[in-house]
């Protein structure tokens, strides 16, 4: 019996040492989640994006100082803390976002992952390896072999163009001392435009056939109204194309056949009514044709009204996405724009009774065969939400909310099959330049079955909590993914 209970105690140690070695990759791994969905719209590990590279933090501070950080890095700062003072001030004095909605281990994983990837070394090719490396750390984008060759090709590059400009000049003297051109100028460029035409209609080919298969429209849309949207892009880029190859081909063919030659003299011809009514005409019916085919397809898009269609707000801010979802009543809570930041990241009133059952999540989740009304806002400059494997884009406006409804047809597993690629993720990006981190402006969007949907929903913590204070608050924390979603409310808001 002894025996036994001294083996059950070894492995009870045994599973602990294995846990304690692995909780780290574990926590890590679930750090690069969590960064991935709430920091990567301002922060990167290595580079300086709207906010400082993150390399290295967890060395500069301790633990339970980040934590609090990034909980409200704003009441640190107004508590008078010294080291975020300071970084409020080397960063513009401009406030980061608060993420009072996640938990102490959520930022500890986060702060694991920031450090696995702090302590990865770079080869000299700049490739990441692990820990160790026999090359030194050189920082990624700082190989210095290639920096040398890119020196050595402008230069050569320099050299090059003095040494042509000096064969020109001389060829020029010549030209002068001989009274006639050395070089036949003329036919050269005449060979030239017939060069620069077929290698360019050759390459526009190559371009359609090689990448055309890497755009989203090299399978079929997953909502309802692509198909329709998809039929009438083809058309036009079939119209337009048959239109470009035709007037380039006679554009170059025309300039190198009537080169001048010292022989042919220019024959003036003002009009021909004929000719140029032939080509506005038929050019003018095609158009109305597409025109109006394009406002009935759009018409019947945004005339689409569902009682039953799923109320979603997607929320745009420099640089990054926040969603909200309507509760079980599908009708969103009234918010005032005053109140982004004071009483929760997306302004929207605690007092209403239609906001108690709200849900605010970082990623998107519809149901395949469910109607979907996206409602769009914006706070700061103008974005553009787009979804293009939905075939779906609405500019998103201060001040001036706008709408688009659809309905999504294929899952994320069905797509993936259809793929053959099991990372695929459906994504919504902005369209729109919005300032310099404008690229980083991403959300995942998942395609659910609308039992996985219902499940996924489910789980989401409401926007309100019932037992939120209703003490005053002079936060004024920017909107941003997971941004402190619960928050007293103002008297000011509280009063409307």
């Amino acid at each position: 019996m002894r025996i036994i209970t001294t083996v059950l105690r070894a492995l009870f140690f045994v599973s602990l040492l294995s846990i304690s070695f692995t909780g780290f990759s574990q926590t890590a791994e679930e750090g690069e989640k969590l960064f991935s969905a709430n920091c990567t719209s301002c922060h990167d590990i290595n580079e300086k994006v709207v906010g400082p590279p993150l390399k290295g933090a967890h060395t500069k501070h301790k633990e339970d100082w980040l934590i609090k950080w990034v909980k409200n890095s704003q009441k640190l700062i107004k508590a008078g803390d010294p080291v975020a003072v300071q970084l409020y001030k080397d960063n513009n004095e401009s406030p980061m976002t608060a993420f009072e909605s996640l938990s102490d281990n959520q930022i500890k994983s986060i702060i694991a992952y920031i450090k696995a990837e702090s302590e990865k070394k770079v080869d000299i090719a700049g490739t990441t390896t692990g820990t160790t490396s026999t090359t030194g750390d050189v920082p990624p984008g700082e190989n210095p072999y290639t920096s040398r060759i890119n020196w050595l090709l402008v230069i050569i590059g320099v050299l090059l163009i003095g040494v042509i400009g000096q064969v020109f000049g001389i060829l020029n003297k010549v030209s002068e001392i001989q009274g006639k051109p050395v070089i036949n100028w003329t036919s050269i460029n005449g060979k030239l435009l017939l060069a620069f035409v077929s290698i360019g209609m050759i390459a526009s080919i190559w371009e359609f056939i090689v990448h055309g298969k890497l755009t989203v429209y090299a399978y079929e849309a997953a909502a309802e109204h692509g198909a329709e949207y998809d039929n009438m892009f083809f058309i036009t880029v079939a119209i337009t194309g048959v239109v470009f190859v035709i007037t380039q081909v006679l554009l170059f063919w025309y300039g190198y056949k009537y080169k001048a030659d010292g022989k042919r003299k220019a024959v003036y011809y003002p009009d021909n009514h004929k000719l140029e009514l032939i080509w506005t005409v038929i050019p003018a019916i095609v158009l109305t044709v597409l025109v109006i085919r394009g406002l009935k397809t759009w018409n019947d898009i945004m005339n689409h009204r569902d009682e039953k269609a799923t109320v979603v707000e997607v929320f745009g801010f420099q640089f990054g996405w926040n969603a909200r979802y309507a509760g079980e009543d599908n009708k969103l809570g009234n918010h005032d724009f005053r109140q982004i930041g004071v009483v929760n990241a997306l302004g929207v009133d605690p007092k209403d009774p239609k906001s108690q059952d709200d849900v605010v999540v970082t990623e998107l989740h519809f149901a395949a065969g469910k109607p979907v009304s996206l409602k769009f806002r914006a706070k700061d400059v103008i974005h553009s939400a787009f979804l293009p494997h939905f075939r779906v884009q609405m500019n998103v406006v201060p001040g001036l909310p706008t709408q688009f409804n659809f309905t999504p047809t294929i899952t994320t597993a069905e797509m993936r099959t259809k793929l053959n690629n099991p990372k695929f993720d459906y994504i919504l990006l902005c369209n729109k330049i919005c300032g310099g981190a404008h690229y980083r402006m991403k959300m995942k969007v998942v395609v659910d079955s609308p039992e996985d949907y219902a499940k996924w929903l489910s789980t989401q913590p409401k926007l309100v909590s019932a037992s939120a204070p209703a003490a005053d608050s002079t936060a004024t924390a920017p909107a941003g993914p997971q941004a402190s979603l619960v928050t007293p409310a103002t008297k000011t808001l509280a009063s409307k």
